[in-house]
């Protein structure tokens, strides 16, 4: 999130006491039922049938250029979820038919081809392991009725998945496979839902124009976004923290803002660019230095959000998924009032929130999310003094992997591409007309 003294509009009038939410120290459509969440990093057959491929491999003793894992089935049979996750995309093809892509933790993706129709879910939808998400088809390059079954981590073919399946054998549909994948985690990655206000399964924007108009300019995928449209007018005369987050439990991106007598306000996102009513779900957060969310950061597949105060103490608020707070929050202490900016994303694609930190030296920081807190930090990189607007924390570029957006004093624009290790690739321009934004979230 941005610095305090770049949040304050000349109009706002109101600059209400802090005061803290009270907080307890706590340790630094299917045959069968969704499952609840899923914690053991074993995925289940998304199909009954017959394995008759596999990632490069023919299962007929040849080799088989091909990237997923065929599995015979009836035409119209039940398609499950493999794990929880977020759908990413649901679409078509020439190659796959009609196909859906399931995000998950820890960098992982699966994908679902030839159905016979398009998946049940839009992109932001979140779904549990064992979930029916459509039915098998045979749409796209293919003459015979079967799943395409693909996994991947980080954008690459994950070839161990064949460690699942043997071939020529039959599986059923919601059994756990003979294989426990490194770093799947719990909890759905939030990479995209947390900004994707559109519903179309890009990362979005929202910028504060020069009139405290709040605007939105929704993702192009590639690191470079649409024109602005604008869901409210004069909103932030009175109000700064803007903060993306998917605090509802809908799949769907929302907003928290905080207003200037205190009040944090929750605009929970409707999927098509626009917002409900904001009702109240705290007080006292006008004057906190930081405000961020878009993530989970205790690790219960619920997003949080993480503050400090105005005496640089750090707290974890824990989300109930359902548009509100639980208790115990969680305090990690002060130190924090040294920072320019912060910014919440899972930045190193292992489930867990992260933090990126810009101290008042200009140094880039990377605190890496542990259970209920933080690691310790790397330095990874210098020279952000130049920025006048820092946000991230999701996906930009389409690569499965969050990103950070920093602003010069000059408007031009730039995207750090995420890593998925915490770190980033070299900076691209996004634009140079971004000067006159008050705030770039």
């Amino acid at each position: 999130m941005k610095r305090t003294s770049r949040w304050r509009l000349a109009r706002a009038g109101i600059v209400a006491a802090l005061a803290l939410v009270a907080g307890v120290l706590v340790p630094a459509a299917s045959t069968l039922s969704p499952a609840a969440a899923a914690t053991d990093g074993q995925m289940v057959y998304p199909a009954s049938g017959n394995i008759q491929s596999k990632v490069g491999d023919g299962c007929r003793g040849n080799y088989r250029a091909h990237e997923g894992i065929d599995i015979t089935g009836a035409g119209g049979a039940p398609i499950l979820a493999a794990y929880d996750g977020v759908i990413k995309v649901r679409t078509s093809n020439s190659g796959y038919g009609y196909y859906t892509d399931i995000e998950h933790p820890g960098g992982y993706t699966t994908r679902y081809g030839h159905m016979a129709s398009p998946g049940y879910y839009p992109p932001g939808t979140r779904v549990t392991r064992g979930q029916e998400i459509g039915i098998v088809g045979k749409t796209g390059a293919t003459s015979a009725y079967h799943l395409h079954f693909e996994v991947r981590l980080n954008g690459a073919v994950y070839t161990a998945i064949n460690g699942g399946f043997t071939c020529l054998s039959n599986v059923t549909r919601g059994t756990l496979m003979p294989l426990v994948i490194p770093g799947l985690g719990t909890g759905p990655r939030a990479s995209i839902a947390s900004a994707d206000y559109n519903g179309d399964g890009r990362a979005d924007l929202l910028v504060v124009a020069g009139n405290a108009d709040l605007q939105l300019r929704t993702g192009l995928g590639g690191g470079s976004f649409h024109a602005p449209s604008t869901p409210f007018v004069a909103f932030a005369d009175y109000r700064r923290h803007i903060t993306h987050t998917e605090f509802t439990g809908d799949g769907r991106a929302d907003l928290l803002v905080a207003r200037g007598d205190g009040v944090l306000e929750l605009f929970p996102g409707t999927g098509t660019g626009g917002f409900q009513a904001g009702r109240t779900v705290g007080n006292g957060w006008y004057d906190m230095l930081h405000i961020t969310s878009g993530a989970d950061y205790t690790g219960d597949g619920k997003q949080d959000v993480v503050a400090v105060s105005s005496t640089g103490v750090m707290t974890i608020y824990r989300g109930n998924g359902a548009g509100g707070f639980a208790t115990p929050y969680v305090l990690l202490g002060g130190g924090w009032e040294g920072f320019r900016s912060l910014v919440g994303g899972d930045f190193d694609n292992d489930g867990r929130g992260d933090l990126i930190g810009i101290d008042d030296t200009g140094t880039l920081y990377f605190y890496p999310g542990v259970a209920n807190g933080f690691g310790a930090r790397r330095s990874i990189g210098d020279g952000w003094l130049e920025f006048t607007a820092v946000t991230g924390g999701v996906d930009y570029t389409s690569d499965d992997r969050a990103d950070l957006l920093g602003r010069t004093p000059s408007g031009e624009l730039y995207v750090y591409p995420g890593l998925g290790n915490g770190t980033f690739n070299t900076r691209v321009l996004v634009g140079a007309d971004w000067a006159a934004h008050l705030a770039i979230e």
